[in-house]
């Protein structure tokens, strides 16, 4: 049962701070879904591990971020802007994907009553605090909570009107913080290993505090030592090789075939689930009370809930609005199981509902659009003529997630309507047909079918479809059955014998993650110690059982030398040019004297540059040299006036003197330490799960279709 069906009357619309940061969450999670266009779109630009991205979703979004670009920068992004908006936006789907795969893939879940502790604990939502803070800035507790207890008062927004969402926000902020506590639990899943030590805090806090300023002469191998002065060998390539071939090596993997038998309800599963609400409608007829039959018998216990229109799924809605108060409505057949409903009490709500049908008539840009508007204009001559409103929606309407159904769009409140098509329907009556009015989707035609106010309380018994301890044994035997089958024949000739398309994946060694299937180290364990044409036992997956066989072997290996010869040399003869360069750089160093500046090795070879570099931290870079790790390593080492050996760099090689440094600041450090290792810590997190993000991308199956729309 939603939290917030419980919470219904003990807590109201969340309202204004929410509006703007929920609002990106919403058009992220549902896309379009103004007007039930959200599905059924024939063009998708990609899909991500199966689930599929639509032209229309894609685009909406890249308008929303277009539009936000403009905004900020006064200008229309130009088309390399452009580009950029629409790859973010794709990178963004995608993690977004990946991420509610990995939560599912987790089993990750926010139990109903974490989200009751969160909001009425010590430290409520930081988005519903800021609603309650007095001009002072402290947060009131007290007009928080007496706010949770009175959910139909209303709220006056800064610009001083009077405004109440609906319980529609209610379901809305709920989900909201749901996703919010699951992307939470994500995270410290992935981050759970990320430490910070003291080590770490004290070189942090040197690199940041601790001031260097140095004398430097850089000697450049293209101007002291000439490519005829080095000699590169095959044994000089090979060594080299042999030295970095960690560089060349390439992992173990293994590819499978394999099925996968899934723990779906039976038709027996749904034949008892059914019986069972049958049961349940017998004896709430025959005078059992039907909220203690909710308390015991429902797979959602219930006591009852206030309901407005739109809050219910379209069956249920129909049934338990055409009901009267005292009736019994079901049972009713609904995706997770049967539903058997009593209303309660009725009430006149603060907040007014209507309930449409829509012809949507697209207008495509250029001359067709006034054919489309000529268009629009005769279906609702037509309509107002008596011809069939549906029968007009399934042959003209272009909007594919109510077309065949006759248009219907449900019940709907203000604000979930684009405006133009909120106006038109809100001011009209029932029965009327209006239109054509166009909004930014296209011409409608509009037919007003209810028109209501009320608000129902109502009570259930539900009775889940769900795999019984029988089905579950069931989808196993068939699963080993299948094993011992596939043993004995060919593996994809006995999967096509049942009825099964064999799916293919790649394993690697490491990790255990089988794109399509999830994490299961068990199969990868498996498939790394057998060999090709080998059927594994059924292992378990989620929601079931898969059968595997290895298709292919690749054993870790390296890059051979003779295939990396040749793009190896330049890499070599710069390496020993380096190495000539720091001869050259001891020799320069051994003609200064104890106590001599840097600055005279200018005099002795009019070559050479010596420059300072000014003061500056290890967090920056020095001036003149940039970040160059071996250039700051020596300078940590040395000690005021002291001149340093040859440093090498992939640039050449340094003579470095140090010429100032500011002490260790112990009272300062322990000013800062906590914030330091607090800062750290949340760096290393979003690195951890960067990183993470980056290692599910490149394993997941991702299609990208966006050059079919984009050249």
């Amino acid at each position: 049962m939603p939290i917030m069906t419980r919470m219904r009357e003990s807590m109201p619309v969340i309202l204004f701070g929410l509006l703007i940061a929920f609002l990106i969450t919403i058009i992220f999670e549902w896309g379009m879904d103004y007007l039930g266009m959200s599905g059924g779109q024939s063009n998708f630009i990609g899909e991500v591990e199966g689930k599929k991205i639509t032209s229309q979703e894609y685009n909406e979004l890249v308008k929303q971020a277009t539009d936000n670009q403009k905004q900020q920068t006064g200008n229309e992004p130009d088309e390399n802007q452009q580009k950029q908006l629409r790859q973010q936006v794709w990178d963004q789907l995608v993690t977004q994907r990946l991420v509610e795969l990995q939560i599912a893939k987790l089993g990750l879940k926010v139990p109903d009553q974490e989200i009751i502790d969160w909001v009425r604990g010590e430290n409520p939502p930081e988005d519903l605090k800021r609603n309650f803070v007095d001009s002072t800035g402290t947060f009131r507790r007290d007009m928080y909570d007496q706010f949770l207890t009175n959910p139909n008062q209303f709220i006056r927004d800064p610009n001083g009107t009077d405004q109440s969402y609906g319980t529609k926000w209610l379901a809305d902020y709920e989900k909201n913080l749901r996703q919010r506590r699951l992307s939470e639990k994500l995270q410290s899943v992935i981050t759970a290993s990320v430490r910070v030590g003291e080590g770490e805090i004290t070189r942090r806090f040197m690199d940041n505090n601790v001031s260097y300023n140095a004398l430097f002469a850089f000697f450049d191998p293209n101007t002291f030592v000439k490519d005829e002065e080095v000699t590169v060998s095959d044994a000089d390539v090979k060594s080299f090789y042999q030295e970095n071939i960690e560089q060349y090596k390439f992992p173990a993997s293994r590819k499978v075939k394999y099925v996968t038998f899934l723990e779906n309800p039976s038709a027996q599963d749904s034949a008892d689930a059914s019986k069972s609400i049958q049961d349940d409608y017998k004896a709430a007829t025959n005078g059992a009370d039907f909220l203690s039959l909710a308390a015991t018998r429902s797979d959602k216990p219930d006591s009852g809930n206030w309901f407005k229109h739109g809050e219910l799924a379209g069956e249920l809605e129909s049934a338990v609005f055409s009901a009267k108060v005292g009736e019994i409505v079901g049972p009713i057949s609904q995706p997770d199981g049967y539903h058997l409903l009593k209303v309660l009490a009725e009430r006149k709500g603060t907040a007014e509902f209507v309930k449409a049908s829509h012809i949507l008539i697209q207008i495509p840009a250029g001359a067709e659009s006034t054919s489309a508007r000529t268009t629009a204009a005769d279906v609702a001559s037509r309509a107002r003529a008596g011809q069939s409103f549906a029968a007009l929606a399934a042959t003209y309407s272009k909007d594919p997630g109510n077309a065949q159904k006759g248009g219907d769009l449900g019940w709907f409140g203000k604000g979930r309507m684009v405006k133009e098509f909120e106006q038109a329907s809100f001011n009209a009556r029932v029965g009327d047909l209006v239109g054509p009015v166009r909004t930014a989707f296209g011409m409608h035609v509009i037919k007003i079918t209810g028109r209501d106010n009320r608000e129902l309380k109502v009570a259930r018994i539900v009775s889940k479809t769900a795999a019984s301890a029988q089905t579950r044994n069931d989808v196993y035997e068939r699963a080993t059955d299948f094993s011992v089958n596939a043993k004995g024949s060919e593996f994809t000739k006995e999967a096509l014998s049942i009825g099964i398309e064999p799916k293919e994946s790649e394993l690697q060694e490491k990790g255990g993650f089988i794109p399509g299937l999830g994490v299961n180290e068990s199969v990868t364990k498996w498939a790394f110690k057998n060999s090709v044409g080998a059927v594994g036992d059924a292992y378990s997956i989620t929601n079931g059982w898969a059968v595997f066989t290895i298709i292919e072997t690749k054993e870790a290996g390296v890059r051979p030398f003779d295939e990396l010869k040749e793009s190896l040399k330049p890499q070599v003869l710069r390496n020993k040019k380096i190495e000539k360069l720091k001869e050259v750089a001891s020799g320069m160093k051994a003609k200064l004297a104890a106590g001599d500046s840097l600055t005279k090795l200018s005099a002795i070879d009019t070559r050479l540059q010596v420059q300072r570099t000014g003061d500056f931290s290890l967090s920056g870079s020095a001036p003149g040299v940039g970040r160059d790790l071996n250039f700051f390593g020596a300078l940590e080492a040395m000690s005021v006036g002291q001149v340093s050996n040859p440093v090498a760099s992939t640039r050449g090689a340094y003579l470095i003197q140090l010429v100032s440094k500011t002490p260790f600041d112990s009272t300062a450090y322990a000013g800062l330490r906590e914030s330091l290792r607090t800062e750290m810590l949340r760096e290393k997190r979003t690195r951890h799960i960067s990183e993470w993000l980056t290692k599910m991308k490149e394993s997941a199956t991702i299609e990208d279709n966006r050059d079919v729309f984009f050249r």
